[in-house]
């Protein structure tokens, strides 16, 4: 090493650093004046120099201070190569005297010149070998010298620990246990000390050091005394290091793990068995005893005890399983129930398998699990099962089966028909129904509902099926069709009956019922055509009147479309302004000038023609259009009368039929009063039975709001209602009309002026004008003149007319050039 040419001759310091650190040996690179430029790690953990780098430190102030000046004469001689011996100072003086080696760099600057080498002159220094293992092994090698009490160790101790800075470690006192679990302290501590005071010559403990990191590794340290004094005083402890963080680790997961499968043993009741084929012996663990009711305690059986203990009806095929398993050497898997001692019967899952056996025969291991919970829950459960499935196809309140009931038994018949096969198919609809719901109450429809579902049942017998399909909807499937003739018996007999009164609680409940029939033969090309047919032949039913049946026929299916295909022009017709109203002018009683008109819809129609209100407002209802219709005739007469009035126009008031389903809109009110303008001259007119019919509350609130915007309020139909006087006191109208069926038999009868009379003077009393419309005929004009009435309406006085014929009349009438007093009586 002396004679590198790359140490003696370089410039590099950063090379020279590197050559040091390949050295063993401890060793520096001193200026010219003893200052340490850089030193290896074996000379920085001899002299306690904690920098990496010493940063000039002065070498000499390690020696004691005779030694101090051989050094500095050392360094000023300029021979290549020096050897002396020195002894270092306290606290370092303990040590034995040190060979020191110089060698000068001639190549060098003049600051940086000599290269210096420490080695202790006793022969128990450490060894190069043990200084090669320190470094290079990976356990953390260290060596601990008690006369001194320099505990020096390798890298890879330190690197165990994850720390950078390598150094002499401080035994003097207990500071270095302050990284240790403070539960392994006292542990480590006795056993290292206890070695030192000579109780032990061995030391082997596990403990736990914080990682740098801040986790906690787990570390097996081995020593041993390598050097005592002669009167056997330990000198020296030699030991290693040893992470075993990750096997601990599995270690303690192989613990937690035999902890978990003994928890999941016991939570889950198993009873463990062994079977040794060698001496037919088997042994049950406690818990088998318990599982199969034997109380003797032994755990070594006969092999044939399981046998004994199968259910007779479970005997022959488990042990054929059994002993196929075995021939095989497969696994038994299987279910079986056992008769214990006391004769109750248990349900069993048993799972053996054949286990090989180091230096042994083969064994069978397997477990049983009591599981007669689990069968009589999975019982319990397909009851519920079972009964949760025939309430989803059933109907709660009469028993019959449901919608999807009958969507089941439908898709059933038609999987399974053949070409000759032939089926039916009833819808029955209650009538009035509601009627009952809405006087009487849900408890009475429900009693309703039940006497109808009992006698539909009832009058079907075994022909058919019945079903509740909805509200106050029932059907009927025959799997296999009646001929017509008594499907028509058994309509007019279900007809008949349910016509019949039905007392619930004191009161009377009148229905009826509609009935449509349909049959079919072969498969349909939908599950659902047969009852399309059928219901379009309960629409017919209902349009010929209610309580009734027909049949469904190419006639009906043709009528049927054509009343359904108007109920989805309706719809076009109010987005496309088909939906137009004729005015009928309304004229004062005496002076026959026009004070007011009633507002009448037409539609349009592109396919049907010009239609009044009797031909399509049905329809209209069925889709629930009349409040939507009501709205476009209102808004179309406010576009009226504000055209007239930017035109200079004089106009009267103008009355808008309203509807029971307007009427009971929430938006009524808001959509009314969001449109009137204070030139409009607006009234609607209300059915008296819609009062009746409708809750007074509600009603009289949005009577009263409309009236305070400004419209007149007419009640219509007066005098036809259950009690007219009711209604007119609830609705305290401004205008009252006087129904068209009570005017049309005025000259027939002499006594019905009279009446006429008296209902004006009723209605007079409640401060409302009188309206008689209806007037067809001279007749009628000239015997209403004895009537006190203040407004007539007519077709002998005039037809309802567009728009614009109306605005004709009134300006003709404005200049006096249409005056109807003159007209002669028709």
């Amino acid at each position: 090493m002396w004679q590198s040419e790359a140490l003696h001759k370089t410039r590099d310091l950063k090379v020279v650093e590197a050559v040091l650190e390949c050295l063993l040996q401890p060793a520096a690179l001193l200026t010219d004046k003893g200052l340490i430029a850089c030193a290896n790690l074996p000379f920085r953990t001899l002299l306690s120099l904690e920098q990496a780098a010493p940063e000039r430190v002065n070498f000499a102030s390690f020696f004691e201070v005779a030694d101090q000046r051989r050094i500095l004469a050392l360094l000023a001689q300029p021979s290549a190569a020096v050897q002396t011996d020195l002894k270092l100072a306290a606290p370092h003086g303990s040590q034995p005297p040190m060979r020191l080696d110089f060698m000068r760099l001639s190549a060098m600057d003049d600051e940086l010149g000599v290269v210096c080498l420490l080695a202790p002159t006793d022969r128990q220094a450490q060894s190069p070998t043990l200084r090669y293992l320190m470094e290079n092994l990976d356990q953390g090698v260290w060596d601990y010298n008690l006369q001194t009490g320099a505990f020096i160790a390798s890298k890879t101790w330190f690197q165990l620990r994850g720390e950078t800075r390598f150094r002499t470690i401080d035994m003097s006192s207990d500071s270095w246990l302050s990284k240790i679990h403070p539960e392994d302290r006292d542990q480590l501590a006795e056993a290292l000390y206890g070695t030192r005071r000579g109780d032990t010559k061995n030391i082997v403990v596990e403990y736990r050091h914080r990682h740098a990191d801040g986790h906690w590794l787990r570390i097996l340290c081995r020593a041993s005394v390598t050097d005592i004094d002669p009167e056997g005083k330990p000198l020296r402890i030699v030991g290693t290091d040893t992470d075993i963080t990750e096997a601990t680790e599995s270690q303690d997961s192989v613990k937690r793990l035999a902890g978990k499968l003994q928890l999941a043993v016991e939570a889950s009741g198993m009873g463990i068995w062994e079977f040794n084929p060698a001496t037919k012996m088997v042994h049950w663990d406690d818990r088998m005893l318990e599982i199969y009711g034997i109380t003797d305690g032994q755990n070594e059986r006969r092999d044939n005890l399981w046998e004994t203990h199968l259910h007779p009806d479970d005997y022959e095929e488990a042990v054929a399983y059994a002993r196929e398993c075995t021939r095989l050497k497969a696994d038994f898997r299987r279910d079986y129930r056992i008769v214990r001692p006391d004769g109750e019967v248990r349900h069993i899952r048993s799972l053996a398998r054949t286990v090989s056996v180091p230096d042994g025969p083969e064994k069978l291991i397997g477990v049983n699990i009591d599981v007669t919970e689990d069968y009589d829950r999975a019982e319990e459960l397909e009851l519920a099962r079972q009964r949760l499935e025939y309430e989803s196809l059933h109907d709660a309140l009469t028993g019959l089966g449901n919608r999807r009931g009958l969507d089941r038994a439908a898709l059933t018949l038609f999987g399974r028909v053949t070409p000759a096969c032939s089926y039916a198919a009833m819808n029955i609809d209650l009538d009035h129904f509601k009627e009952v719901n809405d006087r009487l109450g849900h408890s009475a429809g429900d009693f309703v509902l039940k006497k109808a579902g009992s006698l539909i049942s009832r009058i079907i017998g075994a022909l058919g099926t019945p079903f509740r399909v909805g509200g106050d909807e029932f059907a009927v499937l025959f799997e296999t069709a009646p001929d017509e003739e008594t499907l028509q018996d058994l309509s007019m007999a279900i007809i008949d009956e349910m016509c019949a009164p039905i007392q619930f609680e004191g009161e009377t409940c009148q229905i009826g019922a509609s009935i449509g029939f349909a049959t079919g033969q072969g498969a349909p090309e939908s599950a659902s055509e047969l009852f399309i047919r059928a219901d379009t032949a309960l629409y017919a039913a209902k349009r010929a009147g209610r309580n009734c049946y027909r049949a469904y026929t190419e006639a009906v299916a043709k009528t049927f479309h054509f009343y359904s295909d108007m109920q989805q022009d309706l719809k076009d017709a109010l987005s496309t302004d088909q939906i137009l109203c004729h005015l009928q002018p309304q004229f004062d009683a005496e002076t026959l000038q026009i004070v007011s008109a009633e507002a009448l819809i037409r539609w349009h129609c592109p396919k049907r023609g010009v239609l009044a209100p009797a031909e399509f407002l049905p329809e209209a209802a069925k889709a629930g259009l009349l409040s939507a219709l009501d709205r476009r005739v209102f808004n179309l007469v406010c576009g009226m009368q504000t055209d007239w009035a930017a035109r200079g126009i004089g106009f009267v008031t103008v009355f808008v039929n309203l509807s029971k389903a307007r009427l009971e809109d929430d938006a009524l009110v808001a959509q009314t009063t969001q449109v009137l303008k204070p030139h409009h001259r607006l009234g609607f007119e209300v059915l008296e039975t819609t009062l009746l019919d409708s809750p007074s509350t509600s009603i009289s609130f949005k009577i009263d709001t409309l009236r305070d915007a400004g419209v007149k309020i007419a009640m219509d139909d007066f005098g036809t209602g259950r009690s007219s006087v009711k209604a007119l006191q609830a609705l305290r109208p401004d205008v009252v009309k006087i129904d068209r069926s009570l005017v049309a038999s005025v000259g027939e009868r002499a006594q019905q002026v009279e009446v006429l009379q008296n209902l004006a003077r009723i209605s007079r009393l409640e401060g409302a004008q009188i309206v008689v419309e209806g007037l067809e005929t001279g007749a009628h004009l000239a015997a209403i003149r004895a009537v006190d009435c203040d407004v007539l309406q007519g077709y002998v006085l005039h037809r309802p007319m567009t728009a614009l014929e109306f605005e004709a009349l009134l300006c003709r009438s404005l200049n006096g050039g249409d005056d109807l007093s003159t007209r002669p009586a028709v």
